[in-house]
């Protein structure tokens, strides 16, 4: 299937699959030709030469859209193989003498990448200075492959199923109020009094006004809880809590420092909620480079050194 042999010097071959990889992932040629970092032009030249050398057409294209012919699928699928154990064996070559190296786009939360992550990737990029770096905060839940995504960090268990994850520490949680706000309302003895409490919650599509906890004796409670107020930063939820507008539910990496300077109360002590494991991930269908693994190596160790005891 592979045995085309470019004209001259008009394709690489490899890039070439590549491209078109990208092209399938992305869905628009612009987007892939800025991903490999060539014109658009370029990206539509190799294509039409694959097709030309392949003698079948791969992509049917339009002026608003394209869409990948069967014939484009199954090469897609020859590509994906023949990509995974080039880069692969390139790459074990490579690392076994060369230190971390090259671009990276890396995605972090906002609240945590701020506060913990970031200043770690700046300590990393000071000791490896031929690696470089596109970095990313935001809350949004981005698509690893379809943004182009080397690594993301992710509070909490990840829904990207198409992704590879490394659960780098556990974090817990911890429900909070400020004293002004116990003053005006009594302390809940259970979870289920939360149901007669003003709650701060987090607004994310997909998460509904229920919190779980887990007692003692390892029985289940899960509460509805209600509030006017929602956010999807935990910034503003502990700016909120502190002010005391009401009780939430946050990161003890998050809490912890407004707890010690008694700015909040940590509430029901005997009832854990669930935890909130951190995860770096990278993209399913791609080789971990030596700067990525090494990225997350550095992160891993950071973050245990900055939330031990949180």
């Amino acid at each position: 299937m592979l045995g085309f042999i470019p004209k001259g010097e008009s394709m690489d071959r490899i890039e070439a699959m590549r491209l078109f990889t990208r092209l399938v992932e992305r869905g628009s040629f612009s987007a892939a030709a800025k991903d490999l970092k060539v014109k658009q032009s370029t990206a539509s030249k190799w294509v039409a030469e694959l097709e030309e050398q392949l003698g079948v057409s791969l992509v049917e294209r339009t002026t608003r859209a394209i869409r990948i012919t069967d014939a484009g699928r199954r090469f897609h699928a020859g590509c994906q193989a023949v990509l995974g154990t080039f880069d692969e064996l390139s790459a074990e070559l490579r690392d076994q003498s060369l230190e971390p190296s090259g671009h990276l786009r890396v995605s972090l939360p906002v609240t945590f990448g701020t506060w913990f992550a970031a200043p770690l990737v700046t300590d990393y990029l000071t000791c490896f200075p031929k690696v470089s770096i596109d970095l990313l905060l935001s809350d949004r839940y981005v698509n690893l492959v379809e943004e182009g995504i080397d690594l993301a960090l992710r509070v909490g268990v990840p829904v990207d199923t198409s992704a590879r994850g490394r659960r780098l520490l556990d974090g817990g949680r911890r429900l909070v109020a400020s004293p002004d706000y116990l003053k005006r309302h009594a302390k809940p003895k259970v979870p289920e009094d939360l149901a007669q409490h003003t709650c701060l919650r987090f607004s994310e599509v997909g998460t509904g006004p229920v919190w779980s906890f887990t007692d003692e004796d390892g029985t289940q409670h899960t509460v509805s809880v209600r509030g006017p107020h929602a956010t999807n930063n935990a910034e503003v939820l502990l700016l909120m809590a502190k002010r005391g507008m009401g009780i939430t539910l946050l990161a003890d990496w998050l809490v912890r420092d407004a707890i010690k300077r008694k700015e909040l109360v940590a509430l029901l002590p005997n009832f854990a909620p669930p935890p909130a494991p951190i995860y770096a991930l990278t993209p399913g269908n791609r080789y971990v480079s030596i700067a990525v693994r090494s990225l997350i190596a550095h992160l891993e160790a950071g973050l245990r050194r900055e939330l031990r005891g949180a």
